[in-house]
């Protein structure tokens, strides 16, 4: 009986494959169109193909100096038009202190548009900061001359309280034609407020607003005709308020709360 024929090589190959010759194929498309898609990006990353010509700087900018944005952008540009770094932009604008938030978006063919949104202070916060009028603090590298603001402090983390309760002294005085010049929580989280003529008030911890309607109360047959030498009140008591005056002291007082 003669054995049987060995098949060769090719026929155990074909053998092989041909059950699995779409799914080579497919592979084989996939791998294809991988490979274009890379050499299209690298195309299109190649700076000199698609250069940025153009860098609008868009928004009001009152605060933050031009040439020190222009020294910040300038490493961060020098890609082209689809291999600058948008989001690492918008980090870098976003870090200058100046600057609140910021936008930015190519515009075909070679423009980067960055839109600014300055800080807006609102108020001073401690020596160097200020708020926003979100009640944000921030420090300014380069602090302007600005007249005008009042000049908060308090704890970190309390500059929000801080301003709420500045806005609200500062509505209420005001049907007195006063200003608030100065509000700081102190660390035992009691109220001190300075008025734009000098006159000081002592709020301490509890009952600010009720303490303050106090003041407000008196005003007017207490403190109106000696304005001028009117130069501390303090108002923790339970019911009345002692006053400093600035060539006397008297007083008129119950127990302090």
């Amino acid at each position: 009986m003669p054995k049987p024929k060995r098949p060769s090589l090719q026929q155990i190959l074909e053998a092989y494959l041909q059950p699995h010759i779409h799914s080579l194929t497919g592979l084989l498309l996939l791998a294809l169109l991988a490979f274009s898609v890379m050499q299209c990006a690298e195309w299109l990353q190649d700076p000199y193909r698609f250069p940025l010509r153009v860098v609008e700087v868009e928004g009001e900018l009152r605060y933050q100096q031009r040439e020190t944005l222009q020294q910040s952008l300038t490493p961060h540009i020098e890609g082209g038009f689809f291999s600058v770094d948008v989001a690492g932009v918008r980090n870098v604008v976003e870090g200058l202190p100046w600057v609140y938030q910021a936008r930015v978006q190519r515009i075909w063919p070679d423009i980067l548009s960055v839109t600014i949104e300055e800080q807006d202070p609102i108020a001073h916060w401690g020596e160097d900061g200020f708020l926003n009028r979100f009640g944000e603090p921030f420090v300014p590298g380069n602090t302007p001359e600005l007249t005008g603001l009042p000049w908060l402090s308090g704890p970190a983390g309390h500059e929000k309280t801080v301003l709420g309760q500045y806005q609200s002294m500062a509505k209420t005085l005001a049907t007195l034609g006063m200003q608030v010049a100065r509000v700081e929580l102190d660390e035992r989280r009691a109220w001190h407020v300075e008025l734009s003529n000098g006159v000081q008030l002592e709020l301490g911890r509890t009952d600010t607003y009720r303490r303050l309607q106090r003041f407000v109360r008196a005003y007017t047959e207490v403190f109106a005709a000696r304005l001028d030498e009117l130069q501390r009140v303090d108002l923790r008591y339970s019911n009345g308020f002692s006053v400093d005056w600035r060539q006397a002291s008297i007083g008129a007082k119950e127990d302090k709360g």
